[in-house]
């Protein structure tokens, strides 16, 4: 019978493999002692790069690689793990660690050529809608990312920095310091991983401009109406585009970039819904909305250009009309967002591509606005942006996870996602199909058994939305019947069958099932959590909501969860979003 390639992940690009193996005892054995040394840091990489290549075992620089690429021969005599510079070279050594974990004494010969399909990988978290990850849990975060071959990372900020002298806008937050940040970009730096600032500027301030100090600045200092929905907005959201505004973003900017090694920042810039409708109306009238933006976006990339950053920017505005994309500031990198299946990717990217721009593809983990995930359109929509960026020329992507309306989502129902993008990134055509144990493994600190038990509840959790035929953008059902206000309850009942709530709810019983054969504690009762949140909502959803005593328990066992991975801050505010009696 042939021997059986090794279970690697993320899949390289080439795997050959060959006859024989090669004997791997313990040091001081030459074999034994090279496994033990290889290195697992940026610097470690680059001192091993410049020290001679020596033994049957060795290390090489080979300049004629991709960037970030290896290449790993073992024979029966000895092995080469060639890279072109440090990175590549400790991408080659977690390719040879998985290897040596699943062949411990004798390492199968075969040929490894691998490298990346795209320059940036990176991956987003949103840490302003209520959930703030505890400094441990976001340093495990990074050593995950690590072995998912991300080399960008951005956490979403409005307000949860502590920005000195403005305590009024974090003070209940749990926001991280000057010092953890500092520390959590060295963690990045020590394994590749650029820790970009990411820092909202235009719109999305409502944590700000809520408060009287702050409203001033506000486009709609008195409230505004919602585009979209029609519904009036009590506290203001969008900075008005003036001088007074700029010069509070710049103050803001020289609080918080220099914390940051990277010569980048993400400036926002996303859904000034109110634009026009205040401050700027006039202005609006005269020169069209778009035109307005963009010359605010000038000036606030400026901010980030005379601090020697190059700026990002979320580019939904930009691309409402494609013919405008060719007017965005030339030295900032737009991010083109979207989180549905179908999002039109090809049009966008194929566009940015025309113009020359240097450009980042951001799909979600639709993970947000939901207790299960909402599995199918995530995996589709992270295939068809990956897809979008090689084919367009992008310069990567960034893969985001979203937490509106209070973070209720446990954590790992943005695993299987999330690791499908990154790993189609590092490799399309190998990782079409993702290896979610061993996803599920890295994310979640796991053995390959406990990975294989929250990949099976993951799938099946994620599918949960599958049972109604009715379905809402961006969020499930099951949500919404959770958290609807008691008149709204019933828009979001009609069309939906007595049958289907039914079907729902069996189908959750076989969701707990397989989420009770998780052994990890943690993650079980995150799953378990957020498995009776969505079974409370069909309760509702059906006319029987929690007694009392359940309602309350199952509050406290909801921030009990949430304590277990992030800051108090910002968890009353997420509780009371569930309307649990």
């Amino acid at each position: 019978m042939p021997a059986q390639p090794p279970r690697l992940f993320p899949r390289p690009r080439e795997l050959s493999l060959r006859t024989g193996s090669l004997a791997a005892p313990a040091a001081p054995h030459p074999t034994g002692r090279f496994l033990a040394g290889l290195p697992a840091t940026i610097v470690a990489a680059q001192a091993a790069l410049a020290a001679p290549a020596e033994g049957a075992c060795r290390i090489e620089q080979a300049a004629g690689l991709e960037p970030e690429g290896y290449r790993l021969e073992i024979s029966t005599e000895g092995l080469r793990l060639q890279a072109r510079d440090a990175a590549g070279l400790l991408y080659g050594a977690q390719t040879l660690r998985q290897i040596h974990a699943q062949h411990p004494d004798a390492l199968p010969c075969l040929l490894v050529s691998d490298a990346p399909d795209l320059p940036v990988r990176g991956f987003m978290l949103d840490i302003s809608r209520c959930k703030v990850p505890t400094q441990a849990e976001l340093l495990d975060l990074v050593r995950a990312l690590a072995q998912l071959r991300v080399n960008q990372l951005q956490l979403y900020v409005e307000h949860t920095f502590a920005f000195p002298g403005h305590a009024d806008a974090w003070a209940d937050a749990s926001p991280l310091t000057p010092a953890e940040v500092r520390a959590l970009d060295d963690a990045c730096a020590a394994v590749g991983i650029e820790l970009v600032p990411n820092l909202n500027t235009f719109g999305h301030m409502e944590r700000w401009l809520r408060h009287p100090r702050y409203r001033a600045l506000a486009e709609c200092p008195e409230g505004w109406i919602h585009p979209l929905t029609g519904q009036f907005k009590e506290f203001p959201g969008t900075l008005k585009p003036d001088d007074a505004s700029l010069a509070f973003v710049a103050e803001l900017l020289d609080a918080y970039l220099p914390c940051f090694r990277s010569r980048q920042v993400n400036l926002g810039g996303d859904e000034p819904w109110e634009l026009g409708q205040g401050h700027s109306k006039a202005a609006v009238a005269a020169r069209g909305k778009h035109r307005v933006y963009l010359d605010h976006l000038r000036r606030i990339c400026a901010l980030a250009s005379g601090r020697g950053r190059t700026p990002q920017f979320w580019g939904d505005i930009l691309l409402e009309d494609l013919a405008l994309a060719q007017d965005a500031p030339v030295d900032a990198t737009p991010v083109v967002w979207g989180y549905d299946a179908g999002h039109p990717f090809a049009a966008q990217c194929g566009r940015l591509q025309e113009l020359g721009r240097a450009y980042l593809v951001a799909p979600g983990t639709s993970a947000w606005q939901s207790f299960t995930g909402r599995l199918d359109n995530a995996l589709a929509n992270q295939r068809e942006a990956v897809a979008a960026a090689a084919r367009h020329r992008a310069q990567g992507v960034l893969v985001t996870t979203w937490g509106d309306n209070g973070s209720h989502q446990p954590w790992p129902t943005a695993w299987l996602p999330m690791a499908a993008g990154l790993a189609q990134a590092w490799c399309g055509a190998a990782n079409q199909q993702t290896d979610d144990a061993a996803a599920c493994g890295i994310l979640g600190g796991l053995d390959a058994k406990d990975g294989g038990a929250v990949a099976a509840a993951l799938a099946h959790l994620g599918r949960l939305d599958g049972q109604i035929a009715k379905a809402n953008r961006n969020k499930s059902l099951t949500w919404d019947f959770l958290t609807a206000a008691p008149e709204a309850l019933a828009g979001f009942v009609a069309g939906v069958d007595a049958k289907e709530l039914a079907a729902s709810l069996a189908y959750l019983e076989e969701s707990a099932r397989l989420v009770a054969a998780i052994k990890d504690d943690r993650v079980r009762e995150e799953l378990a959590v957020g498995l009776e949140l969505a079974r409370a909502g069909l309760g509702r959803a059906t006319g029987r909501p929690l007694a009392p005593t359940a309602a309350a328990e199952l509050r406290s066992r909801y921030e009990q969860a949430w304590l277990k991975r992030a800051r108090r801050g910002g968890l009353a505010e997420s509780a009371a979003g569930l309307r649990l009696g």
